[in-house]
């Protein structure tokens, strides 16, 4: 199985997705977009595409390759080939399906429970939280959770958007700790916490999730 993922920032790689990948014999072709990448013209050799996080905002046209991102994503719906969308990803995913993004009117940083409505197909958490917007899913997508943030998973058809990070490792949150310490309030405590999940089930429930969403 072969699969496309759509990388935004330096900061934001696969992490435990690639682990997932190597363990169950996936190949993934990343496409740095923020580096000037830009996806093949077809996605006939991939099974899947996949859209990782950013800091930058689904809605924002003025981004570079936000053009470049919307085409991937609406030709792969069009072409059949199943989407995971992971936060930005998320968002962007359902604007090109037709939903939307906005401004959160409650932001979330830190490991968060989603109030999933399919504990069967994603348990309940907690996952790490990180973004400031907010998904408006298609308006015939199912929601399958939903917390007092706004709505944390949808799908539609074969594709599912996340609002959730659940392909982050330690050194990824640490990153971004030390990376926007100065211009975002990040919980006290939130590399321990980090630390101390990561330690005990958080891997295992990635997996399992990346099974659920990839292979099912």
């Amino acid at each position: 199985m072969r699969a496309l993922v759509l990388q935004h920032d330096a900061d934001a790689p696969p992490g435990l997705l690639a682990e997932w990948a190597r363990a169950r014999g996936w190949s993934l072709d990343v496409v740095r977009l923020d580096l000037g990448e830009h996806p093949p013209a077809s996605l006939n050799e991939h099974d899947r595409l996949i859209s990782l996080g950013s800091e930058e905002s689904a809605d924002d046209d003025a981004v570079r390759w936000q053009a470049t991102e919307q085409r991937a994503l609406v030709e792969a719906a069009h072409a059949g080939v199943p989407v995971l969308g992971i936060c930005f990803g998320g968002q962007s995913l359902a604007r090109a399906l037709g939903g939307g993004v906005r401004r959160a009117a409650r932001p979330e940083i830190g490991w968060r429970r989603i109030g999933t409505r399919v504990p069967e197909l994603i348990d309940d958490g907690p996952w790490l939280e990180w973004h400031r917007d907010e998904i408006l899913p298609p308006a015939d997508a199912e929601v399958l959770a939903r917390n007092e943030s706004g709505v944390q998973a949808w799908r539609l058809g074969p594709h599912v958007g996340l609002q959730f990070h659940p392909e982050v490792d330690a050194a990824i949150v640490a990153g971004w700790i030390e990376a926007f310490r100065e211009t975002t309030r990040v919980p006290e405590g939130l590399a321990e916490e980090t630390e101390r999940l990561m330690a005990g089930d958080v891997r295992e429930r990635a997996m399992r999730l990346f099974d659920a969403l990839l292979t099912g």
